[in-house]
């Protein structure tokens, strides 16, 4: 699975992304997980599984969707989930989104 991350600061986002990534082990789910910033969101998403978007950038949410392709789901990513890096949460939402967007599509 490929998840592009966007996020004004790759700082918080890394954090995030930490915490993803160790869910995605203790739950032994193979994860590529990508931070990216608006400019940089042209380059790596074209095989993502999902782009989630980081409360610094919702404002640009609109954008981000429709520079990616319609076959990708995009997901805002709750605020306080994204503050307190709660990696579990962040991943199982991006999962029910994925298996949902398959299944609509």
């Amino acid at each position: 699975m490929k998840i592009v991350l966007v996020s004004y600061s790759g700082t918080s986002a890394s954090i995030l992304k930490d915490r993803m990534s160790a869910w995605a082990t203790a739950n032994m789910i193979e994860v590529e997980i990508v931070i990216s910033s608006l400019s940089g969101l042209d380059e790596g998403k074209e095989d993502a599984d999902i782009v989630l978007v980081g409360p610094q950038v919702r404002c640009a949410l609109a954008s981000v969707r429709e520079r990616v392709p319609v076959t990708i789901p995009v997901l805002a990513v709750d605020t306080r989930d994204f503050g307190m890096a709660k990696g579990d949460r962040v991943m199982k939402e991006a999962i029910a989104k994925i298996e949902s967007y398959r299944t609509d599509q």
